[in-house]
């Protein structure tokens, strides 16, 4: 009888290992994939910078940029979504003027980088992969002597969401702030089915890259910004929502009206922050390690 099991178990998990692989490599390419370089350094942000050559735990070195305020201020370490790289920040006068007025505006060292594959790093981009960049990412911050620790804040956009998000649960910080983030991969996958009436997210196999938010929200031990723009059209908003409710307090949630997923206005996103980190920072320096629970817009 258990070799009869034994049989019908594999019978049964060949096709779902089969759906996994194949899924796995229609999924990848367009899930990690990088928006096109460019060289120029960001002399146009005209904001103090520095060129930082991050090294991982597996080997690799990759390509960041340091943005340096001309006091002792918090950093924000940010993960990017796909699509994008570090550059894109600066790569037109419109984007460089937003990215001085946003650092000026939130008082806040910015670092920068681009996982693997993406920019001009080699490697292949991978879930863990992102993961480990990220964590070599907040290492270089640790080793500089112009940074505090205790005030490093996760800031993860969409892709990076998932990045930020895993980084707060492995490493000490100050708090996490998410923007246009997403419950799961999966929950990406289905809804885009759901919409376009594609039964792939049927097979209960997919996928094997997860960037499960939703499971570890709940485990975050930090304050927590979560941010979303309610037209949203690639990232439905209340993706956001239920990651703001199941998320332990202290937290803070901040919609957008008639904002996308990719609009980046300072006049939204500046407040919000610089709000959130200086509520955390007076808590931290006072030891009330709180701060007060919001959701509504900002």
């Amino acid at each position: 009888m258990l070799k009869r099991l034994m049989y019908a178990a594999a019978a049964l998990s060949t096709p779902g290992i089969a759906l996994t692989i194949a899924s796995e490599r229609l999924i990848r390419p367009h899930l990690f994939y990088t928006g096109d370089w460019h060289g120029d350094p960001p002399d146009a942000v005209a904001f103090p910078h520095e060129e930082a050559a991050i090294f991982t735990a597996d080997g690799l070195e990759l390509q960041g940029w340091f943005f340096k305020q001309d006091r002792p201020s918090p950093t924000l370490l940010f993960c990017h979504g796909t699509s994008y790289n570090a550059s894109d920040m600066w790569v037109t006068p419109e984007r460089a003027r937003a990215f001085n007025e946003f650092l000026r505006g939130t008082g806040c060292n910015f670092l920068v980088f681009d996982y693997r594959g993406y920019g001009r790093n080699g490697g292949k981009a991978t879930e863990e992969g992102t993961y480990t960049d990220a964590a070599a990412a907040l290492g270089w911050l640790h080793a500089r002597d112009d940074v505090d620790p205790a005030t490093i804040f996760f800031y993860g956009f969409s892709l990076g969401s998932g990045v930020a998000t895993e980084l707060a649960v492995r490493e000490p910080g100050a708090g996490l702030i998410l923007r246009a983030a997403f419950t799961s991969m999966r929950d990406m996958i289905i809804d885009w089915d759901a919409r376009f009436r594609v039964p792939l997210a049927l097979a209960p196999w997919l996928p094997l890259t997860r960037y499960d938010n939703l499971s570890k929200i709940r485990r975050i031990d930090r304050p927590l910004l979560v941010m979303h723009g309610d037209a949203d059209e690639t990232v439905p908003e209340a993706m956001g929502q239920r990651l703001f409710e199941a998320a332990p307090e202290p937290k803070r949630y901040v919609v957008f009206p008639n904002a996308g997923h990719s609009d980046f206005a300072t006049e939204m996103i500046v407040p919000a922050i610089s709000q959130f980190v200086d509520d955390v920072v007076r808590g931290i320096r006072d030891g009330s390690g709180g701060i007060e629970v919001q959701s509504t817009p900002v």
